[in-house]
């Protein structure tokens, strides 16, 4: 190996040249893989940085897949399987990686090697989204139903168009936006009674009839309708409040066809 002498280094000063020396990341970023293709929480732990929601978040999904044997599981192992790195770029504190489902992972150095920073890297926002693809098939009415009514509480409309019908979504930014002005001016007893029906929420229960369900907690009318759309349990608020004035209009627009 040649030696830089003071001439080569005065030309690459003068041409703008920069010698980056380092350690590849692609090997992390492999490890990286490797342990979430493996469900291995402990060796996910030596290859990213320190504790994030979302590493909290994918422990626990890769948890829930290595314990179960069911369809959805099954495919989060092949598709997991599936994950390469294709390419990486090099910097001197953060280094970038690209993988085969169209994510990055962003690397920080840690002293001679590479660690994934899940809350920068892509790959946490596109995992999270394939993962609840897979899963949603498995979701109970009383789940849906769970979720859909907290995010109404919580005047989070994006989680309640999640978890219901296209047609639902028409109502929903009224009726979130209601339920937010209502919350704003409670008075003591309404606040106790609105935290008595979030509790009331863990009875949930559920008749389902072929594609169709009626959910409301225990002792409550089950007032609030579902279906199954792709598969998929979702809320249905219907026009006239029921199925049977829907069922209604349908026979009334038949007859006077």
């Amino acid at each position: 190996m040649k030696k830089l002498t003071p001439a080569l280094l005065v030309f690459l000063v003068a041409s703008c040249q920069t010698i980056t020396i380092g350690m590849n990341p692609a090997p992390d970023a492999n490890a990286f893989l490797d342990a979430i293709k493996n469900q291995d929480v402990a060796a996910l732990n030596n290859t990213v940085t320190a504790d994030t929601t979302a590493k909290e978040s994918l422990i626990k999904s890769l948890e829930k897949i290595k314990g179960s044997d069911t369809a959805a599981s099954k495919s989060a192992r092949e598709m997991l399987g599936k994950l390469e790195v294709e390419d990486c770029y090099m910097g001197s504190d953060r280094s970038l990686c690209k993988l085969s489902n169209e994510s990055e992972l962003v690397l920080k150095r840690d002293g001679f090697s590479w660690k994934v920073d899940l809350e920068d890297s892509s790959f946490s926002q596109v995992y999270e989204k394939e993962m609840q693809g897979l899963f949603r098939a498995e979701q109970s009415p009383e789940y849906v139903t769970i979720q859909f009514t907290l995010a109404l509480l919580e005047g989070n409309l994006e989680q309640a168009k999640e978890y219901s019908t296209d047609q639902t979504h028409l109502m929903l930014p009224l009726i979130v936006g209601m339920m937010s002005a209502a919350q704003q001016d409670q008075t003591e007893e309404q606040k106790t009674k609105m935290e008595e029906a979030r509790k009331e929420l863990a009875s949930m229960a559920c008749e389902v009839n072929g594609d169709r369900a009626k959910c409301a907690p225990e002792g409550k009318e089950k007032s609030m309708s579902l279906v199954r759309d792709n598969g998929v349990w979702k809320v249905d608020f219907r026009k006239g409040g029921s199925e049977e004035s829907e069922e209604m209009d349908s026979s009334e627009s038949s007859d006077e066809m």
